[in-house]
């Protein structure tokens, strides 16, 4: 006899037994739910996957409607008096359940991505999930700059983490489409993290890549402003391994013969020692001449 032919069959009777029991389970939990909390409880993704057959897109459909839904219906009033009732700790918990298990469904559907970094971030504070669902996200959708530029924003708004935000934006501006400006946030974070020679690097490359003539002279700017940093910060560097300290002012270094000149800021701006020992400039990297005139003429 032929086992494999009846292998699904016996690993379908054997799981029956298993998914009326999780049933019961969740049944009894929401009884014992406060009265109006019965939304909770989200079926484990394993078990909706067995239960939605071959039909896991339309099942993550249904999910991520019925979220939608009871988002809805949050807000009372009528048109444009209506008001947003104060969601409760586990209303969020379960929307997220719901958007993890519409994804786990269909790892490829954008809109639980999008509803969850406009909602769970914003409302519930709930960055580190929502980041979870975007990794994912990023994971299968590896063509669309969407989900890492999300991560990287999250990482460094919500997060303070230059680094990573760097990175996350410095991915999501190679991928097609998107906008250029995305490498200059990730040169300009990578720069707040102390990670210079990273943003050089990637600018060279993002340079290679750009045949729009305003977006490289931008992108040059940038390069000669970051490469000055690199310059000095070598220098600092030189002069703490000489000196057991860093150097009070960037002349230091000329006087010791550590650089031979001090270079310009190409924004406008003049490069000094942080209390780190780091390299910054009071531009900021922003052109500062068309920050006055904006300030000028409001």
């Amino acid at each position: 006899m032929n086992m494999g032919r009846f292998f699904p069959v016996i690993l379908l009777l054997a799981l029956i037994p298993l998914y009326f029991s999780t049933l019961s389970t969740l049944s009894l939990m929401n009884k014992r739910l406060p009265k109006g909390d019965e939304v909770n409880v989200v079926l484990p993704s394993p078990i909706l996957k067995i239960t939605s057959l071959d039909f896991d897109g339309l099942s993550s459909d249904i999910l991520y409607l019925k979220t939608l839904v009871f988002y809805g219906s949050t807000f009372v009033g009528k048109d444009a008096n209506k008001q947003q009732r104060k969601l409760k700790e586990s209303e969020f918990n379960w929307i997220y359940d719901m958007l993890k298990a519409s994804t786990d469904l269909d790892p490829y559907f954008l809109d639980p991505y999008l509803f969850a970094n406009g909602i769970l971030t914003w409302e519930a504070n709930k960055i580190r999930e929502t980041n979870k669902l975007l990794e994912k996200g990023n994971h299968y959708r590896d063509w669309d700059y969407w989900l890492p530029f999300f991560l990287g924003f999250n990482h460094f708004y919500f997060l303070g983490d230059n680094e990573k935000g760097a990175e996350y934006l410095m991915e999501a501006s190679k991928k097609p489409g998107a906008s250029p400006l995305y490498g200059h946030l990730a040169a300009r974070l990578a720069y707040k993290s102390n990670k210079v020679e990273n943003a050089i690097i990637f600018l060279e490359n993002m340079l290679e890549k750009t045949d729009d003539k305003t977006m490289r002279k931008d992108y040059e700017t940038r390069l000669k402003a970051l490469k000055a940093i690199l310059f000095l910060e070598k220098g600092v560097a030189a002069y703490k391994e000489k000196t057991g300290r860093n150097p009070s002012s960037l002349a230091k270094l000329q006087e010791l013969g550590l650089v031979e000149w001090l270079p310009v800021d190409p924004y406008g701006g003049e490069f000094y020692i942080d209390k780190d020992g780091s390299i910054k400039t009071t531009s900021d990297l922003r052109d500062m001449k068309k920050t006055q005139s904006n300030q000028e003429n409001p």
